[in-house]
């Protein structure tokens, strides 16, 4: 929670969605965020997605990335949709701040919320990740702000598309 935050006054959220392989804590320390977030006012959760059979974590995401032999039945969007009530029912969020953010699989998975909580999130940043491979399997019930930063040497995820290293 930022020194800042008071309750009573509405304050954003960022959920940071770490990639494929991390953990929520792992990711916070390579972005480097806490001090900023803290600045900025801006209440901040990092949550863990699940393991899999070898252990590693990851987000069901789309069908564009880390589904198959590597996923679960776990549902990641009602699963984050829960964090960020959770947050909500515990500090007064500005519902019109709620923003998600994620590296590689997590930015896969920042846009899956876009596409299933449009009425949740107010906005997106995908770290090299992408959204779903058929773009028609995505209807958010109302517009969501959306920044991709991707770059052009990215052999996992490219930046032209086609099939993802791994995946």
């Amino acid at each position: 929670m930022p020194p800042s935050y008071r309750s009573g006054t509405p304050a954003p959220l960022l959920v940071l969605l770490h990639g494929f392989g991390a953990n929520g804590d792992v990711q916070s320390a390579y972005l480097g965020l806490e001090a900023a977030v803290d600045e900025a006012g801006v209440l901040y959760v990092h949550p863990d997605g699940t393991e899999n059979r070898i252990g590693k974590r990851f987000w069901n995401a789309t069908d564009a990335c880390c589904a198959g032999p590597i996923s679960n039945d776990v549902d990641d969007s009602a699963y984050l949709a829960a964090v960020i009530a959770k947050v909500r029912s515990q500090y007064d969020v500005d519902p019109r701040r709620i923003y998600v953010t994620g590296h590689s699989n997590g930015g896969f998975m920042s846009y899956r919320m876009a596409c299933d909580h449009a009425d949740l999130v107010a906005a997106v940043a995908s770290i090299e990740g992408a959204t779903f491979a058929d773009p028609d399997d995505c209807s958010p019930s109302e517009p969501v702000a959306a920044l991709q930063i991707h770059g052009t040497a990215d052999k996992t995820i490219r930046y032209d598309g086609g099939k993802i290293a791994g995946a």
